[in-house]
């Protein structure tokens, strides 16, 4: 298994952190298992092309802060409510 180190800002953080334990619970796992769901539909949603793509005239952000990019980002609340208590991934 793989580990992935990312920068977010504090309020993103706060947020993941809740939803992912309300949808997945609070044991053990909670917020790995809410990654993996994130990461993997962000993965298919730019692999199908369903996403936007970044434009080539927007100024590229490689060697800025990590964190600062994560705050420039427009929040966009789920309209999404799950009621999945578990993880559709085989646990361990």
């Amino acid at each position: 298994m793989a580990e992935l180190k990312v920068y977010l800002s504090e309020e993103l953080d706060k947020r993941f952190r809740r939803l992912a334990m309300n949808v997945y619970g609070y044991g053990r796992g909670s917020l790995s298992e809410a990654a993996v769901d994130a990461l993997t539909k962000w993965c298919e949603g730019h692999e199908s092309g369903k996403l936007d793509q970044t434009p080539n005239d927007e100024p590229s952000h490689s060697n800025s802060d990590p964190v600062s990019r994560a705050e420039e980002r427009p929040s966009t609340p789920s309209s999404e409510n799950r009621e999945n208590s578990g993880s559709a991934l085989p646990t361990s």
